[in-house]
């Protein structure tokens, strides 16, 4: 029986085109700057919800070719549990 109380992971934006554009400093896969991509698995779910998020606005700045790209979330300290 699943717990309902169980979450569910937070799957990797990763679609295995792992190439980075020297111009703007992202995975022209998944959109995640090289610090994210390296930290993934060290951040807390909401954290790699957060990823999730600037990773959709930064495609939908590069789709459109206007606004900023939303800033990396950088190396954190892992908060999960061990």
């Amino acid at each position: 029986m699943i717990d309902s109380r169980t979450p569910t992971p937070v799957r990797s934006p990763c679609v295995k085109v792992c190439e980075m554009d020297p111009v703007s400093g992202l995975c022209r896969g998944c959109q995640r700057t090289q610090d994210e991509r390296d930290w993934w698995i060290a951040y807390s779910d909401q954290q790699q919800r957060d990823v999730l998020r600037r990773c959709e606005q930064r495609r939908g700045v590069l789709a459109s070719g206007t606004g900023v790209l939303a800033p990396s979330m950088g190396i954190v300290e892992s908060r999960r549990r061990k």
